[in-house]
């Protein structure tokens, strides 16, 4: 569960960041460090997302595959792990 809350706040950064950039708020081109942590959030989060992407039909402008995956890790995977663990964990009777 902490992996899950830890990859919640990496999903919110690079959300942030990709707003920033393209608001203007951070210039790609003057600031490199800036720059190197976007894609690195982009790495981690980008990889999630696109699957998410190809199943949402088209909304134009907004995107709201980081919405469905933080509402997927919140409600619905806490939901599967607790299944499990009372499947395999607690006694059957």
């Amino acid at each position: 569960m902490v992996v899950l809350d830890v990859y919640t706040w990496i999903i919110l950064a690079y959300c942030l960041a990709t707003m920033a950039v393209s608001f203007g708020i951070i210039n790609p081109h003057s600031n490199r460090f800036m720059m190197s942590i976007v894609e690195i959030l982009a790495k981690l989060v980008e990889p999630v997302l696109q699957p998410i992407r190809n199943i949402l039909p088209p909304t134009g402008m907004m995107d709201f595959a980081p919405l469905i995956l933080l509402l997927t890790i919140q409600y619905a995977i806490p939901f599967i792990l607790k299944s499990i663990f009372r499947v395999f964990f607690l006694p059957q009777g």
